[in-house]
This record gives C-alpha cells, structure tokens and sequence, in this order.
C-alpha cells in the first residue's frame, strides 16, 4: 500500500480524502494550535499545525494508530485523531486501538458495523 503524505500545501480534505481511499471506514480530525477541532477542512495543512517549519510526515498501511497519532504530534504540534462514524455518530481511537496497524483498525471498526466514509459524508469531499 502506498505512503500518505501529510505536507504544508495540501487541503485537510485532499488528504482525508486520500486517506479514505486506502482506510475507507476512518477519517481524520484536526486539530489547530489552539486545540481545537477544525471544521473547515478547505484549510492547508500548512494553516492549522502549530510547527511552521515542520516538514513532511508518512504513513503507510502497518503503522499502528497510536505510532501515527504520536508522530503526527510530534511533526506539526497538534493533535490529530483516527475517527470512525456508525448510527450517525463519529467515534475516535481509543488507547485499547494503538497497538492496531492502521488497516487493522480499519478492518475493526468495519466489523463493528461503522459506514464508509464517503458513501455517508459526500458532502465532505
């Protein structure tokens, strides 16, 4: 599976939409320097994250959530959070998931009877 990258010109939706592609049941939420949710995800990358001169982060298919979660703080300075949505509710990792690979909480969060993402949110890409 190829690397996502997570770089300063990118819109928060080119990249959640890249990420839904390869983990179609989990999306992503930022959050700004303030530590707040960002709802606008017509933002760069670049305008939410607290690290300007932060360069680039990957991630792949076998990184566990908790190691991404981690480095993707470490990168840019703010949080980020591996969600899923089910019955019209969004729900985020919890610590009983970081030891998961990324397609293995995919795999999850499916079975768990979570909707895909882009079948229910269009609107968000």
């Amino acid at each position: 599976m190829a690397e996502i990258t997570f770089t300063g010109h990118k819109t928060l939706k080119s990249i959640n939409s890249e990420w839904c592609d390869k983990f179609p049941f989990l999306y992503l939420r930022f959050y700004n320097a303030e530590n707040e949710a960002v709802g606008d995800w017509n933002n760069t990358h670049a305008s939410i994250r607290a690290k300007k001169d932060a360069k680039e982060l990957g991630t792949n298919a076998g990184m566990n959530v908790g190691t991404f979660e981690a480095r993707y703080f470490d990168a840019f300075g703010v949080k980020v959070e591996i969600m899923y949505h089910k019955n019209d509710r969004s729900y985020r990792s919890l610590d009983d998931s970081n030891a998961l690979t990324l397609n293995e909480y995919n795999a999850h969060c499916a079975s768990l009877g979570a909707s895909k993402i882009k079948d229910t949110h269009p609107e968000w890409f």
